[in-house]
């Protein structure tokens, strides 16, 4: 059984962890096994890291063989027994936290984490991947997002087979690249607290600043129109990024501004009335008429409107929307057929600022989490 430490004053949170419990409360922890079957493989190395006035200090537990795994997991719990109450890890609920828990009861040992809360940051950022455009949720992909560069060139499966070269003939050679790996993976943690910030999107508002259009030949050469939307928003984000649905593509910058962009298209579109049951439907003039005002229209002219057909349309500009017809009763909201999901309404550039004030925060809450 070996055991090191390492410190680390350099590295300071990057997210108000004391919203979560104090900082000398919280422990970070990964471990290290010989595969992901907590029956069939070994536990091998139990990481741990803990934030104090200092710095970052890292603390490593390493079996050296696999008779040595009980050991490793008493003196581990030994040494965070009554002195945290928050863990905090990467996937831990799905790995590292039911493994350890499972090899405890395997050897009739106390659980280790009977009285610690849990803090999972995969969990926490998954919601966040596609508006992130995260090609992936590993650890180091969200490194990589936030511009932290891990010097590690090993994967854990790809230590497995160095770790049994180190039971067989222990050597510093091999023993230097699975501390590294896991020491990197607890900084890592420590590194990417930043993107906890980005679970505050769904709380976001957008404050109205300017707008302006913007004409440009597409790749056909057409000429096409959008609507620029200038905004505020009062996320701590240390990157921005952005996200698009369908026609609409949103820019938030980490610099406390974002841009939403809108196609202003040229259209014939139809306004669907849900009292379809109040209107008749004129098939010759393909529009509907209330019948309370239908008694001069002849009867082989008309019949009952349908939810599908009970449409005036309009020929104009428009924007796309993204939100329900019940959050924009102050809007006239348009379609191209009934079943089809886009929705428009009206643009006039004297009424662009009201339009955008009435759907702007709209967007943001249904864009996000429809």
């Amino acid at each position: 059984m070996k055991f090191f430490t390492e410190d680390f004053p350099d590295i300071h949170p990057g997210y108000p962890l004391e919203k979560l419990a104090p900082i000398e409360k919280i422990l970070f922890i990964d471990i290290e096994t010989t595969g992901l079957s907590r029956e069939k493989t070994n536990l091998y190395l139990i990481g741990c890291a803990y934030f104090d006035k200092e710095g970052y200090h890292t603390l490593q537990w390493f079996a050296e063989s696999k008779n040595e795994e009980k050991e490793l997991i008493i003196l581990f719990t030994d040494y965070i027994k009554d002195r945290f109450e928050l863990l905090i890890h990467y996937n831990g609920n799905h790995f590292d936290i039911p493994y350890l828990k499972y090899k405890a009861d395997k050897y009739k040992l106390e659980d280790p984490f009977d009285k610690l809360s849990n803090f999972d940051i995969y969990a926490m950022i998954k919601p966040y991947k596609v508006l992130l455009g995260l090609p992936s949720l590993r650890q180091r992909c969200i490194e990589e997002f936030l511009g932290i560069n891990s010097e590690d060139p090993y994967t854990g499966k790809e230590l497995i087979n160095v770790y049994r070269a180190y039971v067989h003939s222990p050597s510093l050679d091999f023993l230097k690249p699975l501390l590294f790996h896991n020491t990197e993976d607890l900084k890592g943690m420590a590194y990417i607290l930043p993107i906890l910030h980005y679970t505050s999107v769904k709380y976001m508002e957008l404050e109205y600043l300017s707008f302006e259009t913007h004409e440009f030949p597409d790749y056909m050469g057409n000429n096409r129109c959008e609507l620029l939307i200038n905004c505020r928003h009062a996320l701590n984000i240390p990157k921005g990024f952005t996200t698009k649905k369908g026609q609409i593509m949103l820019s938030v910058r980490s610099n406390g501004t974002a841009l939403l962009r809108l196609p202003v298209i040229e259209a014939t579109l139809k306004q669907f009335f849900s009292n379809y049951k109040d209107y008749y439907y004129l098939p010759i003039e393909d529009c509907c008429v209330h019948k309370s005002v239908a008694s001069g229209v002849d009867k082989n002219r008309r019949e009952n409107a349908k939810k599908e057909n009970c449409y005036t349309k309009y020929h104009g500009l428009f924007i796309p929307v993204i939100a329900s017809d019940e959050s924009l009763v102050n809007l006239p909201i348009f379609k191209d057929e009934y079943n089809k999901p886009d929705l428009y309404t009206p643009f006039a550039l004297n009424k662009a600022p009201d339009i955008i004030i009435e759907l702007l925060n709209d967007f943001v809450k249904k864009w996000t989490f429809d």
